[in-house]
């Protein structure tokens, strides 16, 4: 039997071998933010972003701006990640340097939490799992950052309408 090698390109793959015939697919590519932002963001079609001064705008997408990290698909995408910003910051001046250790399951962290069922904010509290991004020392600092930003911003950055 004579042996034969066929070099396949790097692109491609086997897919499966069906009466002595080879069939080819194309591989996979991985899936990266740039491929994402080429979905979501096409050329010349219209996308949100953030100006520095906090305001929310929109523009045609160009070869260049696409996979800019601060592109949304919408405004209230937007104004959601500036209202968790809002949180973050609030939290960080409210703790005062404090940090949870996720070492001390001793040590009890309290979050803010925003039930769409219920159309309620509520807080909690956890030792060990980190079940949210802002956290806070005392359950007193998460009611006043609740009172700082206010019942809708808190919302804003915890629902899940986006």
């Amino acid at each position: 039997m004579k042996e034969q090698i066929i070099q396949i390109p790097d692109t491609l793959e086997i897919k499966e071998i069906k009466d002595g015939k080879i069939i080819l697919v194309e591989k996979e590519k991985k899936l990266t933010y740039e491929n994402v932002a080429k979905k979501l963001f096409p050329y010349e079609t219209s996308h949100y972003y953030i100006l520095s001064d906090g305001d929310i705008n929109k523009i045609k997408n160009s070869p260049s701006n696409y996979k800019l990290p601060n592109n949304a698909l919408s405004k209230k995408q937007l104004e959601k990640l500036l209202a968790i910003n809002m949180l973050m910051s609030v939290a960080k001046f409210l703790n005062d340097g404090w940090q949870p250790n996720w070492n001390n399951n001793n040590e009890l962290k309290y979050f803010i939490c925003y039930s769409n069922n219920s159309n309620t904010i509520f807080i909690d509290s956890t030792y060990s799992t980190q079940t949210n991004v802002v956290f806070f020392k005392s359950l007193e600092l998460a009611k006043q950052a609740i009172e700082i930003l206010g019942e809708e911003t808190i919302k804003l950055a915890l629902c899940t309408d986006y």
